[in-house]
């Protein structure tokens, strides 16, 4: 199941502070998400006059649920078993020499259209897990009832909609030796297990999962004070009236997005498309398109948020934003709160900061309801 691609102000407080951080947005474009024009945003919330721009309707006593906490030892267990299952090794399989489904086999492989090798159609030692659906169609299914050594013939065809213009609905041939049969074993939780892993204060089993169980229920803790977030943020803006949202705060959270996603996609090793198709299901187009309709949302959002900071005298003091730099700069990879300042866009970050002000202040004259019962 494909990831919802969560946006709104919330995620835009995350990006503004990426993009102050790098001093650049970046724009995308259904051309290439990949090649994106850096462009500074120059707008900050100060220079922005809501005075007659916003109508505020109810902000104080907002309803909103705030949902579970709690872990079950179920989402326990099953987090667990994804710990572990990260942490296979393959061993190689000894009693028997035929491919089964479900193993794991060593291969060489070389496609060819019309008798002639194609572009990323050839690899050697390739470790491709059976009936995992890497390959097209057939591809792993021919290789059921292979032995080790042997070099089988695929004759197979390219889905319609293939990405690749040249090999969508051909037909080609797929040569492929399998080298070797191995089977992914995954270790036993165990008190000895535990301690070799050099957890500090961590070396039982029932340390482990405590351990575990702590840390997924305050990451569920901040998910769930997110979407109470984001309850109050829907519920206030649509009490509001915003007769005009300038384009230049639309663009800021765009890229702030942007800016986030690409991160991300590096993490792991990817580019903005590759990612955003492998996680969330989205082409570049898709990605664009609902990106500029959150971004809007987004800086309505904030404009609320502003005229709301107006009515109620919050702002950002120098003091109280050379406090969070001095908490927050070694979080970037600075080694001073002054290398932080120096690499910043110091009013970016401020209104990042005020943005959380005026949301904790919602959020604390809010009317909130907590969920008694663990949901999945």
């Amino acid at each position: 199941m494909k990831r919802k691609l969560v946006l709104g102000l919330v995620m835009g407080l995350i990006g503004l502070q990426l993009i102050g951080c790098s001093n650049e947005g970046s724009k995308s474009t259904t051309e290439n998400l990949n090649n994106q024009t850096a462009t500074e945003s120059k707008l900050y919330l100060k220079d922005i006059d809501v005075e007659e721009n916003v109508v505020l309707g109810d902000y104080k006593g907002i309803e909103a649920v705030k949902g579970e906490t709690n872990i079950s030892e179920e989402e326990l267990d099953s987090y667990i078993a994804y710990l572990f299952s990260a942490s296979s090794e393959l061993k190689e399989v000894t009693d028997r020499d035929v491919v089964e489904n479900g193993d794991v086999v060593n291969i060489d492989f070389e496609g060819k259209k019309d008798g002639v090798a194609f572009d990323g159609g050839t690899s050697q030692g390739y470790d491709l897990e059976i009936g995992s659906g890497s390959f097209i169609a057939g591809f792993e299914e021919g290789l059921v009832g292979v032995k080790k050594g042997e070099t089988v013939d695929l004759n197979l065809t390219f889905p319609e909609n293939y990405g690749a213009a040249d090999l969508a609905g051909e037909d080609v041939v797929f040569t492929v030796t399998v080298n070797g049969i191995y089977a992914s074993v995954t270790p036993e939780l165990t008190d000895e297990y535990v301690a070799g892993l050099g957890m500090d204060n961590v070396a039982t089993v029932e340390e482990y999962r405590a351990y575990w169980k702590s840390m997924l229920e305050e990451s569920k803790a901040q998910s769930v004070m997110q979407d109470v977030e984001a309850q109050i943020l829907t519920q206030i803006t649509e009490a509001a009236t915003v007769t005009e949202v300038p384009q230049a705060l639309v663009d800021k959270f765009y890229d702030a997005t942007v800016n986030t996603m690409t991160y991300q996609a590096s993490v792991y090793g990817m580019d903005l498309e590759t990612f955003m198709a492998a996680y969330y299901g989205m082409d570049s187009e898709a990605f664009e398109a609902e990106n500029k309709a959150t971004a809007e949302v987004s800086a309505k959002q904030a404009l609320v948020c502003l005229k709301i900071a107006k009515e109620e005298g919050i702002s950002v003091s120098d003091e109280e934003l050379n406090a969070a730099v001095e908490e927050r700069y070694a979080e970037y990879g600075s080694t001073s709160a002054d290398d932080f300042k120096a690499m910043i866009d110091v009013e970016e970050f401020r209104d990042s900061l005020l943005l959380n002000k005026v949301v904790d202040f919602l959020v604390e004259n809010a009317t909130i309801t907590e969920v008694t019962e663990i949901t999945e």
